[in-house]
């Protein structure tokens, strides 16, 4: 069975076409002696090969309501899922899976893709020598954020070079709407960038789906509402239970948002500044390679 409506909640179209390659070195790292991996060629080799990664939301299911995995609860094969795509895209989508607020996980769904894709993409690059990192966040060090990485860290001695993806996050895209209303101050940035991320985590028509779908679905994306309502001290249960998402949306946005304008006050000088750096609407991989 595919995670046709539980993906739909993030980034079900992570294509390689879309997937942007720049190569980038540390400062003086190209000596004659280097004997580093390519760091631009595993770069390239995670946008253009593809994979199949089978897993299941067991993880999800035990976090959010055990009693679902007893007998009776649910059928076993409603937990199987079937994610295909560009390494790189399976990694964005496994990683975001795993977004935090405050550092706290909002669900543990995708914890087996997770596992899944790490190994298969562990399984095409080399045993030594090379490091992947994965990030997203609406902006640079943003209270919501996810980091994820594959590999060993290079030693502070290392000749390091480095290569990056950009890869889509099915998240609204918010930078230029960000840039637009920065005359009006942080807070109007942070509006924009806390509706975009809310958007993101929760599509409304996929999650009006989903809060009405079959178990497990319904409870995990119930499961997940409530959790970013805990994590934000907003009250969404009754929008939830109700099937509301645009009006639980709008309770998490009211509370997202001025976390973000204080958190862009206290790190940028001015909105401008903070807007610039918006990137919700994708994630970045970074290889890192070494001399050995």
């Amino acid at each position: 069975m595919t995670d046709l409506v539980l993906d739909v909640t993030l980034c079900l179209l992570l294509v390689s076409a879309s997937v942007g390659v720049v190569v980038t070195a540390d400062e003086g790292s190209l000596t004659g002696a280097d004997n580093a991996l390519d760091a631009d060629g595993i770069a390239t080799s995670l946008a253009t090969s593809t994979a199949t990664v089978y897993y299941d939301l067991e993880p999800g299911v035990e976090a959010a309501d055990p009693s679902l995995l007893e007998s009776g609860g649910v059928d076993a094969r409603e937990l199987d899922r079937t994610a295909h795509g560009s390494l790189a895209g399976l990694l964005a989508r496994s990683t975001l899976g795993t977004v935090a607020i405050d550092g706290v996980r909002l669900t543990h769904a995708r914890d087996d893709m997770r596992r899944g894709v790490a190994e298969r993409v562990a399984s095409e690059l080399p045993v030594r020598g090379v490091n992947v990192a994965v990030r997203w966040a609406p902006y640079p060090g943003a209270p919501v954020q996810v980091t994820d990485m594959l590999g060993p860290r290079p030693s502070a001695a290392a000749t390091v070079h480095s290569a990056s993806l950009r890869v889509p996050s099915g998240f609204p895209s918010a930078r230029d709407d960000a840039l637009a209303a920065s005359d009006d101050g942080f807070d109007a940035v942070a509006r924009v960038v806390a509706k975009r991320t809310v958007a993101g985590l929760f599509p409304p028509e996929q999650a009006r789906l989903a809060l009405h779908g079959d178990e497990p679905v319904s409870t995990l994306m119930a499961h997940r509402y409530e959790r970013a309502g805990t994590l934000l001290n907003a009250s969404v249960e009754p929008e939830v239970e109700s099937v509301e998402p645009r009006a639980a949306n709008a309770d998490l946005e009211a509370a997202l948002a001025p976390k973000l304008e204080a958190d862009m006050r206290a790190n940028y000088e001015t909105p401008t500044e903070a807007a610039r750096a918006v990137s919700v609407g994708h994630v970045d991989i970074v290889v890192r390679t070494w001399s050995l």
